[in-house]
């Protein structure tokens, strides 16, 4: 190794040290003078609406992004953090109207409200950060945000482009009670089906039953075996499998043990799940009359 190596080691830590202070410090000026604004965006801005930050790069013709979301000119956004980088500025933001997401659930249109949030990606250049030139970065942003002193002075501006959160349809509250009562009634049908499956495939195996001692030997330890099931989630219980519970026979058994063992598992394990969904069943909401 050179002798000159630890020096150019320390050397490059200062380097880095002191620029990630710059860094650090410019983020700090700019956050005490950005961050809780109010702003108009002068440019589209896009969003996956999905409560993280979808990126948005600014370019001389516009911004670039992948989010599905398209937001107009004019976009009233309230500004939460400002990131330094090397080349770069974030501003990352909350759309102030969120939107409505339509979904089909069975007959049903239901409608989901959603946040909006956007990273806009300002490249700089490096001498700005490194300069710690705070003036050159706001005036680079304010390209494309016009700053309010409060949200109210922002929703007198003639800039806004006046998008609010879309209104429900007028019969939205009759909806959600038939869908309350379509959801409960669907949630008890298939409960129903589980019962009847467990039941049938219990009484199925009680055919089967034999009077042979091996059998019934088997039988017993079997049944013992999987009463200590402790299955009760009614999710869980809907999805359950005999096969996934079951414990192997040992082997140095007779044969028409291991069958008794076998039926006595898979006979309580039905029994079980029957008894165990009962609870599962919800009580049908009324509906209001109109």
């Amino acid at each position: 190794m050179s002798r000159y190596a630890p020096c150019l080691a320390l050397l490059l830590m200062a380097v880095l040290a002191a620029s990630s202070a710059t860094g650090s410090d410019l983020e700090d000026r700019l956050e005490r003078e950005l961050r809780g604004a109010w702003g108009i965006l002068e440019v589209e801005v896009y969003s996956a609406c999905s409560g993280t930050y979808s990126d948005n790069t600014v370019g001389a013709a516009g911004v670039a992004s992948k989010a599905g979301h398209r937001f107009e000119p004019g976009e009233l956004v309230k500004i939460d953090k400002i990131k330094v980088k090397r080349q770069r500025v974030d501003l990352l933001l909350t759309l102030a109207a969120p939107i409505r997401i339509s979904r089909m659930d069975g007959p049903f249109e239901l409608f989901d409200e959603r946040e909006c949030k956007v990273q806009l990606i300002f490249p700089v250049p490096r001498e700005h950060v490194k300069s710690g030139d705070a003036g050159a970065l706001l005036e680079t942003v304010r390209t494309t945000i016009t700053l309010w002193p409060s949200l109210t002075d922002a929703l007198e501006s003639e800039v806004w482009n006046g998008r609010e959160l879309e209104a429900l349809p007028d019969d939205y509250a009759e909806t959600l009670q038939h869908h309350s009562v379509w959801k409960a009634e669907q949630t008890n049908i298939t409960v129903q089906i589980g019962v009847d499956q467990a039941l049938a495939a219990a009484a199925d195996i009680s055919e089967d039953l034999s009077n042979d001692p091996d059998y019934l030997a088997g039988f017993a330890e079997g049944a013992q075996k999987m009463s200590s099931l402790t299955l009760s989630d009614c999710s869980s219980l809907l999805g359950a499998s005999y096969t996934a519970y079951r414990k192997k026979a040992p082997k140095d058994r007779p044969r028409r043990w291991r069958d008794g063992w076998e039926n006595g598992q898979e006979l309580i394990f039905n029994v079980l799940i029957a008894n165990r969904l009962q609870g599962c069943f919800v009580p049908v909401p009324p509906v209001s009359a109109p």
